[in-house]
């Protein structure tokens, strides 16, 4: 049982750290990607929320993301990408994220000390 327990203690660990790495890493490749008027930091843990505009329209496609415009102007994606695409860009992320969380809890963190061999010397503590 305390091999499990250690187990999923890594895991979440670990899991936590990819996540906060890929809310950083989100925010600079979302800034090449598109520009939500009313985005704020966390863009990784709303996802789906990424672009939109009121009404139902379209999203506007451009080839260059410029950023701080009006929140009256629609939501813009970089051209050649869609909400779709956005949405496997995140599902990679998520599942790069529980991969690297898996393998880091299966992996021992510290080393097992391994038996002295019988013709050192070993102190009495």
């Amino acid at each position: 049982m305390g091999r499990a327990f250690i187990t999923i203690a890594r895991f979440l660990v670990v899991l936590l750290a990819m996540f906060i790495l890929c809310t950083v890493v989100w925010e600079f490749v979302g800034d090449k990607l598109y520009d939500c008027t009313d985005q704020n930091v966390l863009g990784f843990w709303r996802p789906g929320n990424w672009v939109h505009t009121p009404g139902g329209q379209p999203v506007s496609t451009v080839q260059h993301i410029v950023h701080g415009r009006s929140m009256s102007e629609p939501d813009t994606i970089k051209q050649g990408w869609t909400v779709a695409r956005l949405w496997y860009l995140w599902y990679a992320f998520l599942a790069a994220s529980v991969s690297i969380s898996i393998l880091l809890a299966w992996i021992p963190w510290i080393p097992r000390r391994r038996p002295a061999a019988e013709h050192e010397y070993v102190p009495d503590a």
